[in-house]
């Protein structure tokens, strides 16, 4: 399959990018949005810098075939972040695939130099079966960093009750808290180089502005005496999922500042969720976690998540000035 036509994405254009990333996810799945709706809050996400670092490609007959996206991450330690979305039609030709790749580094370079950083880090995902562009990755000069391991839970019929810690207390997700959540959930993730720490813009459409958000099982613990100036000890973000005929909630964002962590917050958590799913006729928890974050997959684990075998490769590449570019 050949590529007739490239353009800029629209949101006029979300029901067909969620088609194709559909075929894509059926053969090679890497945690793509398969709604339209998410598809549109995603492109909402970029902001409106970013929505010009985005391709669309259209085969001969007008049908969407290709995807590519340059999302600016944010910078830590004085390196600029930035994600690489590349989305082909299963019949793509390798040269389509090759040609993508080349736009993406270079609207990255683009993006590293109007950042005015000296380095930024590329990160990408490759499905674990897809051959070709895990060696084309290789060939650019990408290393795989990590696994994203893709865990489900079957809910039980009679599911344990929370239990909390003295000192702290669950409640709702309250406008109220938002910012403070915020806060919170990018202190909880600092010491991850790969996750979102969104700012105030893109924190709706991550969170409790997300289309697919789920108020009443998703939860704060907000602690009584504060370690300091924020009350927000740990979190919890729910997300309705609708890829799958089975009644399904996915744990979206969960963490928990240093202070609190070993106290058994995100048990009393998760167990929450558990209960309240049962109730409410949700028969599935699925989740994402990094397989180098030994104790979260450890507790999983032991709250009875197992592997779907829907996981996928993380790769990425250093970006500076001088660097060449790789073919």
């Amino acid at each position: 399959m050949r590529i007739a036509a490239w353009s800029r994405a629209t949101p006029a254009e979300a029901t067909s990018l969620a088609a194709l990333f559909q075929r894509a996810e059926a053969v090679a799945p890497v945690g793509l949005e398969q709604r339209a709706e998410d598809v549109q809050n995603r492109l909402a996400a970029l902001g409106p810098d970013d929505v010009g670092r985005t391709r669309v490609g259209r085969d001969d007959t007008g049908a969407v075939a290709a995807y590519g996206e340059v999302a600016d991450m944010g910078t830590a330690d004085d390196v600029l972040r930035i994600r690489l979305t590349k989305v082909l039609h299963p019949d793509a030709a390798d040269d389509v695939r090759a040609e993508l790749h080349h736009w993406l580094i270079d609207q990255a370079e683009q993006l590293r130099a109007g950042r005015g950083a000296a380095r930024a880090v590329l990160g990408t995902r490759c499905a674990e079966n897809d051959r070709t562009g895990h060696a084309l990755l290789i060939r650019g000069g990408f290393a795989l960093v990590r696994h994203e391991r893709h865990l489900v839970l079957a809910v039980p019929d009679s599911p344990p009750a929370p239990v909390l810690p003295p000192g702290l207390v669950l409640t709702p997700v309250d406008e109220r808290y938002d910012e403070l959540a915020r806060l919170a959930h990018n202190e909880a993730y600092a010491d991850s180089p790969a996750a979102v720490r969104p700012d105030q813009r893109t924190w709706p459409q991550h969170a409790t502005g997300h289309p697919r958000f789920l108020p009443d099982l998703s939860c704060l613990l907000l602690a009584e005496a504060d370690r300091g100036d924020n009350p927000v000890a740990a979190f919890l973000f729910a997300l309705a999922d609708g890829s799958t005929d089975t009644p399904t909630v996915v744990l979206h964002c969960l963490g928990t500042r240093a202070p609190w962590r070993r106290s058994g917050l995100a048990t009393a958590m998760i167990s929450r969720v558990v209960h309240l799913a049962r109730s409410s006729g949700i028969e599935q928890l699925r989740l994402q976690v990094t397989d180098s974050n030994h104790p979260a997959l450890a507790l999983y684990r032991k709250l009875g998540f197992v592997e779907s075998g829907r996981g996928f490769a993380v790769l990425m590449r250093q970006l500076t000035p001088e660097a060449d570019e790789q073919p």
